[in-house]
Formats: structure tokens, sequence, C-alpha cells
């Protein structure tokens, strides 16, 4: 697990793609909240809500499974470059706790016309916390070369037999 975790199969590190996949989820969320106060492109406005609690569960799924790849890096990063895994790793459960949270809380109000104050603020310090997060993640992670593993063969590979034409 901690190989796909670190992308030792993939070739490259999977975590910086979650952290700006992440980011790119949050700018949605918080893009969408923005329409809601607003009323940017409709009179009715609680399309914009279930669309923006639906971002903030996938911005949690990728922002926890970020927190894994996190977790799964921090295990064998080298000593001088500790200090920015853990920042890494914290800002990537905070996050994922910070969406979590308001997601919970947009589920309560699927059916008003805005989100109340604090899941929209919360998601605005989760993009922020995101933003850092990815800037690091990439510095720590995206230039990272494994070496390549050796593939075993399944099974021993034979030329097919020909059919033998009439």
């Amino acid at each position: 697990m901690k190989e796909l975790f670190q992308g030792r199969r993939f070739g490259f590190a999977p975590r910086p793609v979650l952290a700006f996949l992440a980011v790119g989820l949050a700018i949605g969320v918080t893009l969408v909240d923005l329409m809601a106060y607003f009323a940017w492109g409709s009179r009715e406005t609680n399309g914009y809500v279930v669309v923006a609690y639906w971002l903030a569960i996938g911005t949690t799924i990728v922002a926890g499974l970020a927190a894994l790849t996190a977790l799964a890096e921090f295990v064998d990063v080298l000593d001088e470059e500790r200090g920015l895994a853990q920042l890494d790793l914290a800002a990537a459960a905070v996050a994922f706790f910070v969406y979590a949270a308001s997601a919970a809380l947009r589920s309560t109000e699927v059916g008003a016309a805005a989100p109340s104050p604090a899941p929209f603020l919360g998601s605005m310090a989760g993009l922020l916390i995101l933003l850092v997060d990815s800037v690091v993640a990439a510095n720590l992670y995206a230039a990272r070369e494994w070496e390549e593993l050796e593939e075993e063969p399944s099974r021993e590979r034979h030329p097919r037999r020909r059919v033998a034409s009439r």
C-alpha cells in the first residue's frame, strides 16, 4: 500500500497531483458559494447550494487521499526535508477536517438560498490551506524519480499455435 501512495508503480509521486486536484475543487466550492451569495446567473440559488455541498464532499475525499499520501511520503522523507514534510502532512490533515466540517454543516442547509457564513468561511480557510499545501507538496515530491522496479513475469509467454487452414 505504501508503494501505491508513494507512486512507485506509477513512476511519479501522486501527492502533488492530489494537492492540485483538491485546490481545483476548493476553488469550485468558493466560486459556487459566491454565485449563490450574489445570485449570479439565476433567480433561485438553491442549485448552487447543492452543487457546493457535493463539491465540498469531493474536496473532502481528495484531501483525505492527499493526507494519506502525505503520511506515506513522510515515512521515507530525508532528514533535511522532514520539517517541510511535517508541514505538508499537517496542512493536508487540517484541510481534510476543515472540508469535512464544511460538508457536514452544508448538509443541514441544502434547501437554503445560500450557505451560512460558517461553511463559507471554512471553505475559504480550507482553500488557503490547500494553496499553501500544494506549493509545499510540489516542491517536495514533484521532481522525485523512482528507480525502475524489476518486473516479475506472471507466466511464460509462448507463441500461439496457428490453426491449420483447410
